[in-house]
């Protein structure tokens, strides 16, 4: 049976030097080897809601901007690599990133890729497949992330299996974490016990505490919340609601893909 392994999907240059980065700090702490893979997809996954057919122009200039895309990543995960002491390179495939995926799974620890609506169009679904449908705990990271990774981590506590999920996955990052502060928003000093319970073993310093939504969002008091402790990272569950439930309602998870500006710990 294959060692598992850290899979980093670089869906396009944007984000993937940053993607890389955290993937070294991962690779390093999980003591696994980086695997990093592109997909270059084909004009079916580019129509736009509003087309029927792609006319030849336009499959022609997108085919050009993949093969353009995937020529870059291979120069990015060389010179990655070689920083890193690794011989990885560049797996590219061709098709979807969901489809890409279902190979991955039960094989790769966790996936490493970029917030996805900074992607080009037809590279956008990659967080939601590697989440849904494949059930990969994930870490997004934004573009424009420069800090450091994992030093300093928010955990957004709520009693639910894809938080607790959340907990057991990252683990590893929580114990050797510096500073570890679990917020529970708008739900009273009772919550904290079972927060403590699960927290506590995994890392013993961790600071726990209540914040009141005040009628804002949970995502945005989150990110409050992160700004003030100088965190590193939120580790948070995923989509608990399912699937359609968000995509007909966004719900918190939706929003903090949206709108972080620091890499989240994310487990279906």
């Amino acid at each position: 049976m294959e060692a598992p392994y850290i899979l980093v999907m670089l869906t396009s240059t944007i984000g993937a030097e940053e993607c890389l980065r955290v993937a070294s700090q991962v690779g390093r702490t999980l003591a696994q080897p980086v695997h990093v893979c592109h997909v270059e997809v084909g004009p079916g996954a580019i129509i736009l809601p509003s087309q029927e057919t792609l006319t030849e122009y336009e499959v022609e200039h997108m085919a050009e901007r993949e093969r353009a895309e995937t020529e870059a990543l291979r120069k990015l995960t060389a010179d990655w690599a070689l920083d890193f002491g690794a011989t990885t390179r560049l797996q590219v495939a061709r098709g979807d990133e969901w489809r890409e995926l279902r190979h991955h799974r039960s094989k790769a620890s966790l996936v490493i890729l970029a917030s996805p609506h900074t992607q080009p169009l037809g590279h956008r679904d990659a967080l939601r497949a590697a989440l849904l449908r494949t059930r990969h705990p994930v870490i997004m990271v934004p573009p424009s992330w420069k800090g450091d990774f994992a030093r300093r981590l928010l955990v957004g506590w709520e009693d639910v299996p894809p938080l607790r999920r959340a907990v057991e996955a990252f683990a590893p990052f929580l114990r050797q974490a510096d500073q570890v502060d679990t917020v529970l928003i708008g739900q009273g000093e009772a919550a904290i016990a079972p927060a403590r319970a699960a927290l506590s073993p995994i890392a013993p310093k961790a600071a726990f505490r209540s914040a009141s939504a005040d009628g804002r969002k949970t995502a945005a008091v989150l990110l409050d919340e992160a700004r003030a402790s100088h965190a590193d990272g939120i580790v948070m569950g995923a989509f608990r609601r399912g699937e359609i439930l968000n995509w007909v309602v966004p719900g918190t998870s939706a929003r903090l893909i949206q709108e972080s500006f620091l890499p989240l710990l994310m487990s279906p």
